[in-house]
């Protein structure tokens, strides 16, 4: 084999050609505000004598939302989560795509996390205590509704668009 380039090829042709649609920073003001609305959520009418809810509400929404990505994987693709990973992030955080990957999966998984999660919250409130169930609540909403909020915004791409997710920004391209 020759690695001789030929003369009229670009040196920055690739076998992919994206378009840069749209891109969502995560900014310091949208993080503060972000937090700051979890704060006044979680600590309106907070009783001090029971921190457990609170404590645990959110780990074992990482770990329910993290099994109901993996079931969704396993049941309706199939397959393994390959070029997905668990990584931390500002507002997506849980098993995410590691490069590009389809807007509309992206979203039916998190729709899915949603009223999946909404239900399950909902099912247990006969059996629950109240504080319990807020908790529960809030962290769910405050988890999800961030990542809803971006690909509503990604909306007018979903049907051949694809998402990068990183630490920075979430952005939108078409091929």
């Amino acid at each position: 084999m020759s690695s001789i380039q030929e003369p009229n090829l670009s040196k920055q042709s690739t076998i992919y050609s994206y378009t840069l649609m749209k891109r969502i920073y995560h900014s310091l003001y949208k993080l503060i505000l972000y937090f700051i609305v979890l704060a006044l959520a979680v600590f309106y009418k907070f009783d001090p004598t029971n921190w457990l809810p609170l404590v645990v509400s959110y780990p074992l929404l990482l770990i329910f939302h993290t099994l109901l990505v993996r079931i969704y994987f396993q049941f309706t693709i199939g397959m393994a989560m390959r070029g997905w990973s668990y990584r931390w992030g500002i507002f997506w955080y849980g098993f995410l795509p590691e490069g590009n990957a389809s807007i509309r999966l992206v979203s039916k998984i998190q729709l899915h996390l949603f009223w999946i999660g909404l239900s399950m919250i909902t099912l247990l409130y006969p059996w629950i205590p109240e504080r319990w169930l807020i908790h529960l609540t809030i962290f769910h909403f405050w988890m999800l509704m961030p990542r809803l909020w971006i690909l509503f915004r990604f909306r007018p791409y979903r049907k051949a668009g694809l998402i990068k997710i990183t630490d920075k920004d979430t952005s939108c391209f078409m091929q």
